[in-house]
């Protein structure tokens, strides 16, 4: 199924998608720039550590949603035809 054929059967997935990929990618700029230092000696508030962990799971999320866009685009695996030549 391409993404034309997706979108014209279930829209609303697709877009729901397309938001969630957009909204992933920006929370995990945001992360990356308010991050502090990753070596810090209090580990109170916002520091290093949390946003490189924080960020690895927003980007595996985003991956995960490319990834089930991407399998939009597959034509197969179609079923057999019945009853078989």
């Amino acid at each position: 199924m391409g993404l034309r054929t997706a979108s014209q059967q279930n829209g609303l997935l697709l877009a729901g998608l397309l938001l969630f990929i957009g909204w992933g990618a920006l929370t995990a700029l945001n992360v990356a720039t308010s991050a502090g230092p990753i070596a810090a000696d209090w580990w109170i508030g916002q520091h290093g550590v949390g946003a490189v962990v924080g960020a690895v799971v927003l980007l595996a999320l985003v991956g995960f949603a490319i990834a089930l866009v991407g399998e939009l685009n597959e034509d197969g695996p179609a079923p057999d035809e019945w009853p078989p030549q």
